[in-house]
């Protein structure tokens, strides 16, 4: 910046000494007098030249009693106020091209975290549904065992019923008399249909204990 505004003065200074000679001051006038600077800062320096020579031009007609000197160093200090407001302009230009693109890399960050958020919960809903469709079949199939096992239940009640049915004549049976064979050979019958019966019915509290259990499970 100090390069560009030591151009700058050149190429006032130069202007105005070729307006005092009376010589235009263009581009190749303007470069030829200072010897240095590319003609597009010499461009750039030269229009800011002609619109400040107007208002220099407004101040003296409305300040004819200044001193040349007074006016000089006037319009020195105001091109330096403009010179220095131009600075303090582009450094808050800056400064807010900056904060911008701080503020992109900020809503950026926070729509991808957002993204990636997103994501893991579609995932996690999607293994909570796949967790839900198993415990379905798994509740199901818990059904159909039970199920079944109600009717082995029924079937083993409705046998032990028969059993004991059956178990009550024989006794009935062998008090009545009869030859002792018969009667041996029916003793020998009852006490076999007795433990059957006593199978039958230790098997049947299994099952109703397992029916219990599977409806634990169905009902969690």
């Amino acid at each position: 910046m100090e390069q560009k505004a030591s151009t700058r003065e050149k190429v006032f200074d130069a202007a105005d000494a070729l307006l005092e000679e009376g010589v235009r001051p263009t581009q190749q006038a303007v470069r030829e007098r200072i010897g240095t600077g590319s003609l597009t800062t010499i461009n750039k320096a030269l229009n800011e030249w002609w619109a400040a020579l107007g208002d220099r031009i407004q101040r003296r007609r409305q300040h004819p009693e200044l001193p040349e000197p007074v006016l000089t160093v006037a319009n020195q200090l105001w091109d330096r106020a403009l010179a220095y407001a131009e600075n303090r302009f582009e450094e808050q230009r800056q400064l807010l091209q900056q904060r911008e693109r701080e503020l992109r890399e900020q809503a950026q960050v926070a729509q991808q975290g957002g993204h990636q958020a997103l994501q893991e919960l579609q995932s996690q809903n999607g293994r909570l549904l796949e967790r839900c469709e198993l415990l379905s079949d798994e509740k199901h199939a818990l059904e159909q065992k039970l199920l079944k096992a109600d009717e082995q239940s029924y079937r083993m009640g409705a046998r032990v019923d028969e059993l004991e049915h059956q178990l009550r004549q024989q006794r009935a049976m062998s008090g009545e008399g009869g030859g002792s064979e018969a009667l041996i050979e029916a003793r020998v019958r009852l006490s076999i249909q007795d433990e059957e019966l006593q199978r039958l019915r230790r098997l049947n509290d299994e099952l109703n204990r397992e029916n219990a259990a599977l409806r634990q499970k169905i009902e969690k």
